[in-house]
Formats: C-alpha cells, sequence, structure tokens
C-alpha cells in the first residue's frame, strides 16, 4: 500500500506544481496602436475647368501654286525650298528667244503703221480744203448761171458747161472724203499694230514668273530644261506668318468657341509652351459629309517654328467653377453612395462628407465641412476612418 499511497502523493504534487507554474505567468500587454503612415496637401481655391481636347492642323494663311501665262522652257529656277520671297519677286524665268522675235517683228508692224497714217494724214487736210473750196465755187457758179437761164440771160449751153463743172467739182470732193475715211482706217492699222506690241510685250513679260503674294517657298515642281504649260504648277508659295489652326467640331462643341475669343493651342511638334491665338472664324453651317463645323484660330508665327501640316490641339472649356474649395481628385473616398475627404487635425484624421461640384482629371471642386488651407490626405486614404491615428510622412523619401 505504500507504493500505491507514494504514487497518489507525486501526482498530486505535480498536478500542484502545474498549477502554481501556470499561475506564475504575467498577463498579457494591451496591443500597441500603430499610426497609418498618410501625405497630405493644402486645400485650396481656386477654379475648376472640364475641357475637351479637339485635334486639328495647321494651314498657311495663303498658299498659292503658281503657274505660268504661258508656255515654254524653263530657262533658269530662281528660287529654292525655304526661300523668303515678295510679291513680284523672279521665281522663274522661261526661255524668251521666240517672243523677243515676235517683239521685234510687231514693233516694226507698228512703225510701219504710224508712217503711212503720218503721210495721208499731212496730205488730207490741204487736198480736203482745195476740194471744198472748188466745189463751193462750182456750185456758186450753177446756181447763177441757172438763175440767169431762166431769165433768159445765158444759153443753155452755157448751162450744161456749168452743170459739168460742178460734177467734177463733187466727184474731186467725194475723193478727198473718201481719203479722210481711208486716214481712218490707216489710224484703225496703227491701234491694230499697237495692240498685237503690247501682247507681244505681255508675253515677254509673262515669262518672267513672278510670286504673286509675299510668302515662304514651300516646294518648287519643275527644274530647268522642262517645258512648262500654262496648267501645270511651277513653285508653291505660302504665307506662314501667322498660320491657321483648322479644327473640326460637333455641335455640342461648336457653341464653345467664338469668333475673336483667345484660345490656348498646343503644338507639340514646335515646343511644350502652348500658343495663343485668336479665334477668326466659326463656320456658320456643318460639312453635310461630316456633320462638323469648321473653326480657324490664328497664330502668330513671327519665329518660322510652326508648319503647315503640324499637329495642332485646342482645349475647350466644357463647364467651370469659380472661386472653389479644391481639392485633388485622388484625396476623395467612395463609400457607398457618400464621397469622403480626411482631414488632418494633429495626430488623427477626420472624416469630412463632401459633395462634388465639378472635378476633371486633377482636382475637384467641393463643398461640405472643409476650409481653405486644411490638410487633406492625398496618400493612404484608403486606410482610414474617421478618428484614424495617422503619421505624417509628406515630403519623406525625396
Amino acid at each position: 500500500m505504500n507504493w500505491k499511497q507514494g504514487w497518489k502523493t507525486g501526482v498530486i504534487l505535480l498536478l500542484v506544481l502545474t498549477l502554481v507554474g501556470c499561475g506564475a505567468q504575467s498577463p498579457p500587454e494591451e496591443a500597441t496602436v500603430r499610426a497609418i503612415p498618410v501625405e497630405v496637401t493644402t486645400v485650396e481655391k481656386g477654379t475648376v475647368t472640364v475641357t475637351d481636347t479637339v485635334t486639328g492642323s495647321l494651314s498657311p494663311t495663303v498658299e498659292v501654286q503658281v503657274v505660268p501665262k504661258l508656255g515654254g522652257k524653263i530657262d533658269r529656277v530662281a528660287v529654292k525650298v525655304g526661300d523668303q520671297v515678295k510679291a513680284g519677286d523672279l521665281l522663274v524665268q522661261l526661255d524668251t528667244s521666240d517672243i523677243e522675235a515676235q517683239v521685234r517683228q510687231a514693233e516694226a508692224a507698228v512703225e510701219a503703221a504710224r508712217t503711212g497714217y503720218a503721210n495721208a494724214e499731212a496730205k488730207l487736210p490741204n487736198a480736203l480744203k482745195i476740194a471744198q473750196a472748188n466745189y463751193d465755187a462750182a456750185k456758186s457758179a450753177y446756181d447763177r448761171l441757172e438763175y440767169l437761164y431762166r431769165e433768159g440771160g445765158v444759153s443753155e449751153q452755157q448751162l450744161e458747161g456749168a452743170r459739168t463743172q460742178l460734177e467734177v467739182a463733187a466727184a474731186q470732193l467725194a475723193d478727198a472724203q473718201t481719203a479722210s475715211l481711208q486716214l481712218e482706217t490707216l489710224a484703225a492699222q496703227v491701234k491694230q499694230a499697237e495692240a498685237a506690241y503690247d501682247l507681244a510685250r505681255t508675253q515677254l513679260n509673262n515669262a518672267a514668273v513672278t510670286a504673286p503674294v509675299a510668302g515662304t517657298v514651300t516646294a518648287v515642281h519643275m527644274e530647268e530644261g522642262q517645258m512648262a504649260g500654262p496648267s501645270m504648277p511651277l513653285v508653291t508659295v505660302a504665307q506662314l506668318d501667322p498660320v491657321i489652326a483648322v479644327f473640326s467640331l460637333t455641335e455640342s462643341q461648336v457653341g464653345k468657341l467664338k469668333t475673336g475669343e483667345q484660345v490656348s493651342v498646343q503644338v507639340k511638334a514646335a515646343g511644350t509652351e502652348p500658343w495663343q491665338g485668336q479665334v477668326t472664324e466659326v463656320a456658320p453651317s456643318a460639312d453635310p459629309r461630316t456633320r462638323t463645323y469648321k473653326v480657324k484660330v490664328e497664330l502668330p508665327n513671327g519665329d518660322g517654328m510652326l508648319k503647315g501640316g503640324m499637329t495642332a490641339q485646342v482645349g475647350l472649356v466644357l463647364d467651370s467653377v469659380e472661386d472653389a474649395v479644391v481639392v485633388p481628385v485622388n484625396s476623395i473616398v467612395t463609400k457607398g453612395n457618400r464621397q469622403n475627404i480626411y482631414l488632418l487635425e494633429g495626430e488623427t484624421v477626420r472624416e469630412c462628407p463632401v459633395e462634388i461640384l465639378l472635378q476633371n482629371d486633377e482636382v475637384a471642386a467641393v463643398s461640405g465641412e472643409v476650409e481653405v488651407g486644411a490638410k487633406v490626405v492625398i496618400a493612404g486614404q484608403n486606410l482610414l476612418q474617421d478618428g484614424s491615428l495617422v503619421r505624417d510622412v509628406t515630403g519623406e523619401g525625396k
């Protein structure tokens, strides 16, 4: 029996020691609340705009494809692409050897016609004057003898002699008057010869193809030695200061721009800074094929950075809210059907419900219990709730 009592005593002692050992453990410490790292920015007052970007292209103010007024062999091309020209500057010279011969021939014809007219004109006044005087004298003599004949003072033979002299004088006067008409014909021939000469001179001048407007040579289409024709472009001249940005707007966009309005146009190929221009034309009706409205914006281009054909973009203001409380879009947290922001207040945050008045891709105009100058959480906000303990790490690691 002693071993049984010893075994029981050992078990009881073991249980006691176990219970004592368990009771000797210290109670667990309360868990430490860790602060959530966040980044913040300042709530500002400003304007929020919603824009729609429309893409178009740049065109010269004026672009002229210069064609010759007559055909001929190209003797010389006087310009190259990129040259600046003034109105009247020589672009292309056509061969003039045949035209110069025509000018000389026409000039000789003018001289001959003028000489013939001058000779006839010199003779005509005296001959006409004499013929008129002879006719007047013969008419007077005939009238006098006719009277005397009726009175029986002269014979019929004398009267017939006077009639014959009158007829001769009348014929001579008619010849002189015909010579006057011939002089008019000679004068017409002079004018005709002069017109032919002027035409030949014009053709000679037209052989020098000049710039119709001031601008930049943007293309040279033919080379020396080639044959040019009246319908064949030789050179293209464009006015590139200013340039015109052309956009096609939908009916919902076209009302956002008005003639005379100043707008900013982005031309990425010419730099990152926007170009300020003025709306010069808003189409009153849509293109029947595309159902869009053409809008033109004039852009200054004194430095020549803008080129025809470059892509241009203009932002249309679709809506705007001014003098608004503005926060970054990424600061807004949606919970159900509510939008909240978290405002830093000491070491905790306050959940602030807001109403979005207008927003774009970057900022939003909001209303609610938020004041300009407050600190709004922009990183870590999705981990927060009202009263969360936070640590401001704005700017750390930069």
